[in-house]
């Protein structure tokens, strides 16, 4: 009887075995059939970037393509701006070369085998205009369509710290030197709808902070743009077309004299 019970357990142990083993085969087995052809155009187009050749990217890429990128409360963004992105990271570094940890298939929301790739790797390369040393660490993904061409990309990286490191700077500097008590009005306007929001969200404006010294009773504010000459546009419509810094002048010390900006500034040095 304990033969029989001995043997009638070793059987259902090894129908187990078998089951999980058939399970993990029949998954191996069952991979969208389009990955294999799409992991090489995803390795190419990698291959490209690091040769600076667009125009063979863009032959691997939908005109429908629809990118997303690391940075931060960007939207969905068009062919168009994929390769104006691209054009900026070609202009920007030397030596582009992405070292893969691994590459991945990836799966549709269902959690099925859907033919996309993903990969995880670093990006090295030198900024032009500062000679700094580029180490991106990050993941990326692309969709394909019926044709194999790339119609959705994105990637998940730091984006600032990117920017912090390699980078280099077009700093604005603002001081706006308050009236007593004058305080509230003066920030109220600056973080109106006109203001500060719209400066941000001014072409060329990269990032933008602000702090208030008691002692001296100032806002500092410091702007980082792509370029003065685009700070420059900026500037020029605000001073004559736009109503935000007359509002402010009733409540600055000394009028105009209490608004003072400093650009272009150079050196700029991070340690």
């Amino acid at each position: 009887m304990k033969k029989l019970l001995l043997l009638f357990t070793l059987c259902i142990l090894t129908s187990c075995n078998n089951t999980a083993v058939k399970k993990i085969t029949d998954s191996l087995s069952n991979s969208n059939p389009d990955y294999a052809k799409n992991l090489a155009t995803a390795q190419k187009l990698f291959i490209l970037h690091e040769e600076e050749n667009l125009e063979e990217q863009l032959a691997l890429v939908s005109k429908d393509m629809e990118s997303n990128t690391s940075m931060y409360g960007s939207e969905t963004a068009s062919y168009d701006q994929y390769v104006a992105m691209l054009k900026g990271y070609h202009a920007a570094f030397d030596n582009i070369k992405y070292t893969a940890n691994n590459w991945l298939p990836g799966t549709s929301p269902e959690g099925k085998l859907d033919g996309s790739v993903r990969t995880y790797g670093t990006w090295t390369g030198v900024n032009v205009a500062t000679g700094k040393e580029l180490n991106l660490k990050g993941y990326w993904y692309m969709n394909f369509d019926e044709e194999g061409k790339i119609i959705a990309q994105g990637d998940f990286f730091d984006f600032g710290g990117m920017i912090d490191a390699v980078y280099p700077k077009s700093l604005v500097i603002v001081q706006l030197e308050v009236q007593k008590e004058k305080k509230q009005q003066v920030l109220d306007i600056l973080n109106s709808e006109g203001g500060l929001p719209t400066t941000r969200a001014y072409d060329g404006c990269i990032s933008l902070e602000m702090v208030f010294n008691e002692d001296s009773n100032t806002f500092h504010i410091i702007g980082n743009w792509e370029s003065f000459e685009k700070y420059q546009v900026y500037l020029n419509w605000r001073q004559t077309k736009d109503t935000v810094i007359g509002k402010m002048v009733p409540y600055l010390e000394g009028g105009e004299k209490g608004l003072k900006i400093s650009q272009p500034n150079t050196g700029y040095q991070s340690y």
